[in-house]
């Protein structure tokens, strides 16, 4: 993605963003619009002192509890997702499906956003079975990335060629 598609992308998104706002009452603050457009540009996880930090570029005298209602604000309104990783500080990132999956490694504790078609129909299982309505599924699936993997494979091989090998005779025999 190029640096102008990803301008127009933060646009567009935090225009959506703005919108929504305003459709259900609230004011577009400066602060929420920012808010917005930091999550969109990074397209990843942010702590909120990390969304702070990118905050007082622009706005020198933004405060943590502004930071924190806003995210709670666009929490509620699904713009924004709240993300708890095992061992880790809470991040944000932005609501774009109501069906989100992340892939963890247990080893280095990389994240893979997944993507998958099956995501849909069990979406639409459970709120079938459930009688549930406009659920929100956060899936969290943890393994070993191809590199850990490998490396875990490696470290296995070595352990059993460094085992020492012993035979035990049966003495009742």
């Amino acid at each position: 993605m190029g640096q102008q598609d990803l301008h127009r992308n933060t646009s567009e998104f935090a225009q959506a963003g703005d919108e929504t706002l305003r459709q259900r009452g609230y004011r577009l603050t400066p602060q929420r619009h920012l808010i917005l457009q930091i999550l969109r540009a990074e397209q990843g996880h942010l702590t909120i002192e990390q969304l702070l930090e990118r905050a007082r570029q622009q706005y020198p005298s933004a405060t943590l509890s502004t930071v924190y209602r806003t995210l709670d604000l666009l929490k509620e309104l699904q713009l924004v997702r709240e993300i708890h990783f095992p061992g880790e500080a809470v991040t944000y990132e932005t609501f774009i499906e109501r069906t989100h999956h992340h892939l963890v490694c247990r080893q280095c504790g990389s994240i893979l956003h997944l993507d998958i078609s099956s995501q849909r129909a069990l979406y639409e299982a459970v709120q079938q079975q459930s009688g549930f309505h406009n659920i929100t599924m956060d899936i969290m699936s943890t393994g070993y990335c191809g590199a850990c993997w490998s490396e875990q494979q490696s470290n296995n091989v070595h352990k059993v060629e460094a085992a020492p090998t012993s035979i035990v005779h049966d003495q009742n025999n």
